[in-house]
């Protein structure tokens, strides 16, 4: 029996240090087995005192992490294309973020719950002002399940005031808006649930439209469906809406955005956004939503907002916001003053340095090369997909042409061996969302790394 299969968990990683080719190049080094044998007691108390759930990304000890590459304590070097969990846009520990920080502490505001502080109100007003026009309240939380579940009850109240009928949630099958119980029922399908002994059955999930056909004809599709389950138009409240599904990098064809604002305007129905992956220059724009030159009415933000500290914020109109009353949900650290100072320098760091045009930029180059490794392996590279700096390689099977969740498991621990950190979607797929600090050198170094362990595997 393998360690994996004796762990119980069919996507845990081997403990044992493996054997690995050294590798040196300017960007990545590894020059240990890995994970690195004195890294040893620290992963066996990981598995010891945290539960198997939390045991699931390759079994490297993090020592410490800059711009976008991180080490551990045996002197092995990673190109970071996690930016953890695609949270890290202008890097690790800038310097400016660590300096705000540091000044912040000195101060000694280190809680306040829901009382104002003029930091806090400061990037209150700062997030109203980077936001799409009509937006003028930010509702401040901790991390983005929050910020799902707030948009949610948000929502659900808003509908019931226009028409008690209006309760309705849609969302898209395979999208993924949190762990919390209204978040995790808003994400799709592949989100199991069988834990949940009584679903919410006013949320519905329609499908993820494809790319080779017309737009507004696969949601008239979705709309007729719905309607054969006796749920109409005008008793959905909002969308909720990941706008690029994050496990695959996948945006959506324009011309069915487009239609879904229409017909959203048509019956009273809110396009709220989930922007906690692809929020504050990810994808080339400063909001994902950009792309389809559609309104937003709420936005979720959160990750990159801070590149650091938890943090997340519901964005949106007073009149949306101000549907809830004084105390109605609130939590103790929603935006911590911390996690505000930290926010500030992140946005300054964003514009002054150009970061938004750079993951343009960068994220074409990165297609490119990632093109040219599907070319290289077209039978088991059945995709590239993404926008700026969040991308995913899609994996299947050649025998089959079905997904491949096992080869992009194994390809993630293969690429790790090799200097290139990345984290496991639990899924067919591979993703690339290095931070946005990255020079082009490192990313074209980093998938030719990902190319290399694919080529030792297949």
């Amino acid at each position: 029996m393998t360690e994996r299969e004796s762990s119980g968990l069919p996507n845990a990683f081997t403990f044992s240090p493996q054997a690995c080719t050294p590798v040196e190049t300017p960007f990545r080094r590894i020059t240990t087995a890995l994970p690195a044998p004195e890294t040893a007691p620290v992963l066996a108390d990981a598995v010891r005192f945290f539960p198997q759930v939390n045991c699931y990304q390759p079994p490297i000890v993090w020592d410490r992490a800059e711009k976008y590459q991180v080490f551990d304590a045996a002197g092995n070097c990673w190109i970071d294309f996690s930016s953890t969990a695609v949270a890290c846009n202008s890097g690790h520990g800038h310097p400016a973020i660590r300096a705000a920080l540091a000044a912040h502490v000195e101060e000694g505001l280190l809680a306040q719950f829901s009382f104002a502080s003029e930091i806090r109100v400061r990037l209150a007003r700062r997030l109203v002002e980077l936001a799409p026009p009509g937006m003028d309240k930010a509702y401040l939380w901790t991390v983005g399940s929050e910020a799902i579940e707030a948009a949610l009850r948000v929502a659900r109240e808003w509908g019931q005031k226009r028409d008690p009928r209006k309760y309705h949630l849609l969302a898209f099958s395979g999208d993924f808006h949190g762990w919390t119980l209204g978040a995790h029922q808003l994400s799709g399908t592949s989100a199991a649930k069988p834990w949940l002994q009584h679903p919410d059955t006013a949320i519905h999930h329609i499908p993820f439209p494809t790319d080779n056909r017309d737009g507004p004809t696969q949601l008239d599709e979705s709309i007729a469906a719905l309607a054969e389950r006796d749920v109409h138009s005008g008793q959905i409240a909002a969308v909720f809406i990941e706008t690029l599904q994050g496990w695959g990098a996948l945006p959506f064809p324009v011309d069915y955005m487009q239609a879904l604002r229409r017909w959203a305007d048509a019956h009273d129905i809110l396009l709220i956004f989930d922007e906690i992956q692809t929020g504050f220059g990810r994808t080339g724009k400063l909001f994902a939503h950009e792309h389809y030159d559609v309104r937003a009415d709420l936005l979720c933000v959160g990750k990159g907002i801070s590149s650091s500290l938890p943090l997340a914020a519901v964005l949106g109109p007073a009149a949306i916001l101000d549907t809830l009353n004084p105390a109605d949900i609130t939590t103790t650290h929603a935006g911590h003053p911390l996690s505000c100072a930290a926010a500030l320098a992140n946005l300054d760091v964003i514009f002054d340095e150009g970061l938004i045009e750079k993951a343009d930029r960068t994220g074409q180059i990165a297609r490119e090369e990632l093109r040219k490794l599907q070319q290289r392996f077209p039978k088991h590279i059945a995709r590239v997909s993404g926008l700026g700096l969040l991308n995913a390689i899609h994996l299947r099977d050649p025998a089959t042409g079905k997904p491949d969740k096992a080869l992009a498991r194994d390809l993630v621990w293969e690429a790790v061996k090799r200097g290139v950190m990345l984290f496991h979607t639990n899924r067919e797929t591979v993703k690339v969302c290095p931070p946005l600090v990255i020079p082009p050198e490192a990313v074209v170094d980093g998938i030719a790394g990902i190319g290399e362990a694919l080529e030792t595997l297949v």
